[in-house]
């Protein structure tokens, strides 16, 4: 077997390459090292329960590593030509062969070499000798993408006979030699991990197939990176190499930390205080006390006002529920990237405290396309040459290596966007690698109130897998309807495996209305926790104002002074109310914050809100700040008075939660908390953006339900529940057609979901990967992806600069941009243009316009690592820029603006 090649380049006119056996051996031997010291023990309960036995798992995953290139032990394979075109390595390596007999091949010319591509070719020859499909699919994935269909391996030895023995005579002694060569290293990897014939490989459940896939194509990639494992020159001895020096080496390289062992603790008080200092309220108790006492914890759904301190819950139950059940790793998913960078600080500060008490060093990974521009996430040092055995206290590091596209999902503890939840229900290929990403963890998803029912059908499918995976997962809301918190415990039930008419649950499940509220399950039984203290609330008197009564009711309420917000539903309607409010009011006493100023002036301007208006600021005498959903979702501001377009019953509530937020002293004429709210119609004559975003049905049944006065917290959960009810309500013909046609538009929507969507875990009589990902995503980018799964136009984002007399300046700046030494800085200045440039009929025409002004323009951004691949407008002396039509105007008051440009003649 050492004739034969698996990996071969030419650097600099030396020859390299690398023999399958020894790269067979290297993956053996990685993916056994991944088993011990990288993968939960979680994760191998899986695969053990599959096989029997911890031992006869790992053996498997190990026969996995070694048998997952044999066939590159094939015609197809070696005569393919070196990535580098080098004639001279071919020859040799060919010439190679030549000498022990394979006579011809040198000159071999196969008809459809391609139609035996090695993963495929190695499936077909395990089932040749009789091995079970759940081992061999998982060969056959290896690269990504398991095969379509088992047609697709049953025709590979009779169709393309030549590609597997190099003739298509059976008789012929080259045609056996090579079949005699392949069965020898398939015998070879059964005797090396203990395995009597191809029967004894045991069948595996499907969760399981797809974990060993993941950890597979894992210990392949570790494996065959060259700074870890390298190459041979053409003429070394490699039988000269030392293979225990070899993998030790290659693999203590790579690796970084040790799994996380969370600790055990005596009790949920003193862990509060170690971890923030403080004893846990009753809500944070409460959970943690479920927790305790669930035998086979799964799902937990904690809906409870903001202000309780959810978060801090939510990472004491990630340590509790990681010991629980065997988890090494946490991934912490939330809506925007706002969110998560928010968040990530706070993160931080309670690894660092788990990794002092263990002293362990831990991996902490920012996963969002912004990731590498965020400082917090920049100043954590890289384990680089860290040695892990003399560290005398646990750091917080990050491993290089998991700062991949495809990688980051699979390090230890991730904070990011949700989007990276949900893309483990949408067919891509390398899909595996994500769920043994995510299965390795313990999930914690925020803000689920913000996902709509688009996005609901990829997180119930991405919920119902880890169900599959025996995951632990944590939901947190402030505010649930409750068919979807239904919806979320009954598909984590499916998923693992039972029957949702065996569960023992609350009769009332759906349609619970006690507030706070804690639903989970444990085992076969779904349970509830609905007494809690008794909360000290507070009223907050609505009252319904129309447009023109905004600005005497402003006047008003501000002549003693005060901090009024106003929330609208769209970026325009907050740029006009600008203008106008602005005018009356003046510029110096009114902001204006939306997701349309650039990336950096957004940051400036949230960071300046806060200091404003957040908690122990300094508050200024008078101040309105006009925005959209970007103040209900992320920032802890607290307003004297609020104004609010219409919108969803759940979503007022979120914002209202920015309302007299602190304890604090206010103007004399603010001290009762007041709620206004804007464009609501009793002939359902509703704003256009309103309609446009959230659709008539739901503003219909928010405007019926929304009382004169909101008592917080008691009410909350009782307005949601009416408001997303499917009880009928006489509202008139206006009101029925609204409420199916949204019917309609959620039915459309859900079947498109299942487009791409995944199919449901471990179905009957379904133990392989065969088929797992047909009709994939035909867009493999991350970006459209996430596109995907949030049923949102691709929206294009591009990098803003401004024109001066000399060269280019950032749009807030005079000072002439120098690239090699301001193109990190510059890479941050990025805005979305808005989706009338976006839409399906406008997108293509828009993207070309962008690459051709950019290789006309801004040509030397490319080589810049920071700007590579990215697209950017320069602003003329008037701050315009001219695309597909419409003319941009950037204001540093205002953000983006724009106009369709008039068409003369």
């Amino acid at each position: 077997m050492n004739h034969l090649w698996a990996k071969k380049v030419e650097k600099d006119g030396d020859l390299y390459w690398l023999p399958l056996a020894q790269h067979l051996n290297d993956t053996a031997a990685v993916i056994g090292l991944l088993w011990e010291h990288w993968l939960s023990k979680g994760q191998k309960n899986l695969v053990i329960s599959s096989v029997g036995d911890e031992e006869k798992a790992k053996n498997v995953t190990q026969l996995l590593g070694y048998l997952h290139d044999q066939a590159k032990c094939t015609p197809a394979f070696q005569t393919k030509k070196s990535y580098s075109r080098s004639d001279d390595l071919d020859k040799q390596l060919l010439e190679k062969l030549e000498k022990e007999g394979f006579i011809g091949i040198s000159t071999l010319s196969l008809t459809n070499p391609t139609k035996s591509v090695h993963a495929l070719a190695g499936q077909a020859l395990l089932e040749s000798y009789g091995v079970n499909q759940s081992f061999s699919s998982i060969i056959g994935g290896h690269h990504g993408k398991p095969v379509e269909s088992s047609h697709d391996v049953s025709v590979q030895l009779e169709s393309y006979e030549a590609n597997y023995f190099q003739n298509e005579k059976e008789a012929d002694p080259i045609h056996q030699k090579w079949k005699v060569l392949q069965k020898e290293i398939f015998n070879e990897g059964l005797a090396k991990f203990d395995f009597k014939d191809s029967r004894a490989i045991p069948e595996l459940s499907q969760s399981a197939c797809v974990i060993l896939e993941g950890l597979l194509i894992m210990a392949d990639w570790i494996a065959s990176n060259e700074a870890y494992f390298p190459l041979i020159g053409i003429d070394e001895d490699d039988s000269a190499i030392s293979q225990e020096e070899r993998i030790q080496t290659g693999f203590k390289k790579w690796f970084k930390t040790c799994i996380w062992q969370p600790e055990d603790f005596d009790d949920v008080v003193t862990l509060y205080k170690d971890r923030f200092g403080f004893e846990p309220r009753d809500v944070q108790a409460k959970l943690s006390e479920s927790i305790q006492q669930a035998s086979e914890p799964g799902i937990f759904i904690l809906e409870a006002p903001m202000g309780v301190g959810k978060t801090e819950a939510a990472l004491v139950a990630i340590e509790q529920l990681a010991l629980k059940t065997g988890r090494s790793g946490m991934f912490f998913g939330l809506p925007t990237q706002a969110t998560s960078n928010g968040i990530f600080p706070r993160i931080k500060e309670w690894l660092a405290n788990i990794t002092e008490d263990a002293k362990q060093n831990q991996s902490l990974e920012l996963l969002h396309g912004k990731a590498a521009l965020n400082d917090e996430f920049d100043k954590i040092p890289k384990a680089q040459g860290i040695d892990i055995d003399g560290e005398e206290n646990g750091t917080i590091v990050t491993n290089e290596w998991f700062h991949g596209r495809k990688t980051g999902i699979l390090d230890d503890f991730i904070v990011g966007t949700v989007d990276q939840f949900l893309l483990s229900a949408l067919k891509q290929k390398h899909l595996a690698l994500r769920h043994l990403g995510l299965s390795k963890k313990v999930v914690v998803i925020d803000e689920v109130h913000a996902y709509d029912a688009y996005m609901g059908q990829f997180l119930y499918q991405a919920i119902r897998w880890m169900g599959a995976y025996g995951v632990p997962v944590v939901i947190l809301s402030a505010t649930l309807p409750g068919e979807r918190r239904e919806e979320l415990v009954k598909n984590y039930y499916l998923g693992t495996g039972k029957k949702w008419k065996d569960a023992v649950k609350p009769d009332n499940l759906a349609i619970q209305n006690a507030y706070p509220l804690i639903t989970y399950s444990d085992g076969n039984k779904i349970e509830q926790v609905t007494q809690f203290e008794k909360q000290e609330g507070y009223q907050v008197e609505i009252h319904r104002l129309d447009d023109n009564e905004l600005l005497g009711t402003l006047e008003g309420c501000l002549s003693g002074g005060g901090i009024a917000g106003i929330i609208v539903n769209t970026v325009r309607r907050a740029q006009e109310l600008y203008h106008l409010i602005s005018n009356q009011f003046g510029l110096e006493n009114v902001e204006l914050l939306h997701s349309s100023f650039i990336a950096t002036q957004r940051v400036n301007k949230e960071t300046n809100l806060m200091s404003k208006i957040g908690k122990n600021a300094i508050r200024p005498d008078k101040k309105i700040i006009i925005g959209t959903q970007v103040i209900e979702q992320s920032l802890d501001i607290d307003f004297d008075i609020l104004f609010s377009d219409l919108a969803p019953m759940d979503l007022l509530i979120q914002r209202i939660g920015r309302l007299h937020r602190h304890e604090i002293k206010r103007p004399e004429k603010l001290t009762i908390p007041k709620f206004y709210v804007l464009g609501t119609s009793q002939t359902f004559e509703f704003n256009s953006g309103s309609k446009a975003v959230y659709g008539d049905y739901l503003l219909m049944r928010t405007q019926h339900f929304l009382p004169e006065q909101i008592r917080i917290p008691s009410d909350i959960s009782v307005l949601v529940q009416e408001t997303y009810a499917k009880d009928e309500i006489d509202l008139g013909e206006d009101y029925l057609k609204a409420k199916n046609d949204q019917e309609v538009f959620l039915d459309c929507k859900e079947q498109r979901a299942k487009t791409f969507r995944l199919s449901n875990p471990n179905k009957p009589n379904k133990g392989n990967l065969i088929g797992w990902l047909n009709n994939p995503n035909p867009d493999d980018r991350e970006e459209r992806g996430s596109a995907q799964v949030r049923d949102s136009s691709d929206s294009i984002e591009v990098i803003v600069v401004k024109k001066t007399k000399t060269g280019i300046s950032l749009v807030d700046e005079d000072n002439d941009l120098d690239l090699s030494i301001d193109a990190k800085r510059l890479a941050t200045n990025t805005i979305r243009l808005p989706q009338a440039l976006s839409t399906i009929r406008m997108i293509d025409k828009t993207i070309s316009e962008l690459e051709i002004y950019n290789k006309k323009k801004l040509f030397d951004w490319q080589i810049q690592s920071w700007l590579k691949g990215s697209l950017g407008i320069i602003l003329d002396e008037n701050n315009q820029f001219l695309l597909n039509g419409y003319r941009l105007t950037y204001d540093l008051q205002l953000g983006l603006t724009y106009e369709k440009e008039e068409v003369n003649g």
